[in-house]
């Protein structure tokens, strides 16, 4: 199987909302809160370069799931004439008690990786979750987030390493779309 599908643990913090910021190789909006508004997805800038990221967005701020963006970006790289595309998109789980479990966090990531062997996805990239500890200020709730960065293997033409990463990206948000909304206390109404 060419599929990696990993997990690790961050320590670095990730407050919600964050602020735009300028960073050496981008720009950087800030948090946009799609939640119950999936419509306004095309106002994110990699969705409006990347309809992958765009229909992933979509999916998991639908007003039926138990979660909510934080965050995507998708980049193309070259080097010696080889191609592959990075990228990742941060989600949380929308509900103030579900939220402060990392435990949780870890069953979604086991049921990805049951998902990709059960379904028999099998492309050159990797998964890489990573668990990070997060403050979502607006509800004063300390929980985590999941941030799953999509690697591609090189390819020899950029079309390769973006069809893979679009494939890849859509598995993932068809996988979180599948779950549906519980009746808890929202972070965030949608």
């Amino acid at each position: 199987m060419q599929t990696n599908v990993t997990l690790c643990v961050k320590d670095a913090l990730t407050t919600i909302p964050y602020p735009a910021a300028e960073r050496e190789d981008t720009s950087h909006q800030g948090f946009i809160l799609l939640k119950g508004r999936p419509e306004e997805a095309g106002s994110v800038p990699a969705a409006q370069e990347s309809e992958a990221i765009k229909l992933a967005l979509v999916r998991i701020n639908g007003s039926s799931t138990p979660f909510f963006s934080v965050g995507c970006r998708k980049v193309l790289n070259s080097q010696n004439g080889s191609f592959w595309t990075r990228g990742y998109i941060e989600f949380a789980l929308n509900y103030e008690e579900v939220v402060r479990d990392s435990p949780n966090y870890f069953l979604l990531f086991e049921q990805f990786a049951n998902h990709v062997n059960t379904a028999q996805f099998d492309l050159p990239v990797d998964f890489s979750f990573e668990l990070r500890p997060a403050e979502f200020t607006t509800s004063g709730i300390k929980g985590h987030t999941t941030c799953v960065w999509i690697t591609t293997a090189e390819f020899p033409a950029e079309e390769g390493a973006d069809k893979a990463w679009n494939q890849s990206i859509n598995f993932l948000s068809e996988f979180l779309g599948s779950f549906e909304k519980l009746e808890l206390p929202e972070i965030y109404q949608g």
